[in-house]
């Protein structure tokens, strides 16, 4: 059952969206910022990363709510979408049994971990292109469109704020493709 329908999405979340530098996961942050405050919703987005090099972890943490957002920390997660090993360390400190675990299936997570549910799909390999030293921002961008599919973030909207950025078609097609992973 989608994340919206079952856990109450409308009254609010938080994600965290964890990467390595180079996939993304600013980009993805503020993409689902956008759509969900252009659906009328208080939204605060705040990243974090090391130095500003390819291949350090990078995060992106969104918090959604019906009304005014008085901090915009996350201290646990109901989601989290990892896209990177070198970055599940960060997150899983801001698991707690009740999240929602979504990752690229390249990971493979704890065993120990008590999350709801993990969903691992083949983000990245399925929205490569194959160029040389690709670490997958088209394969983030489709984690988004499953988060959409899961109801955290209508797809029109997701589709219409990608409009706006850089390399809309490209964008476009891989949230369409992970609406249907």
């Amino acid at each position: 059952m989608p994340f919206g329908v079952d856990r109450g999405v409308s009254r609010g979340f938080s994600l965290i969206i964890a990467g390595v530098g180079g996939q993304g996961v600013v980009y993805a942050g503020r993409l689902i910022a956008r759509a969900v405050f252009m659906e009328g919703r208080y939204v605060s987005l705040r990243y974090t990363y090391g130095a500003e090099v390819t291949g350090t972890p990078v995060y992106s943490e969104v918090r959604v709510d019906s009304k005014p957002i008085v901090s915009p920390y996350i201290e646990k997660a109901d989601v989290a979408l990892v896209m990177h090993a070198k970055s599940l360390k960060g997150v899983v400190p801001k698991l707690s049994p009740h999240s929602l675990l979504v990752i690229d299936e390249s990971i493979s997570p704890p065993t120990s971990l008590k999350v709801s549910h993990i969903y691992r799909k083949p983000f990245i390999a399925r929205a490569s292109r194959g160029a040389a030293g690709e670490l997958g921002r088209l394969g983030t961008l489709a984690a988004v469109g499953f988060l959409a599919r899961l109801g955290l973030a209508r797809l029109d909207l997701l589709i219409e704020a990608a409009r706006e950025g850089r390399d809309p078609e490209a964008t476009v097609e891989a949230l369409r493709l992970g609406f249907t992973l």
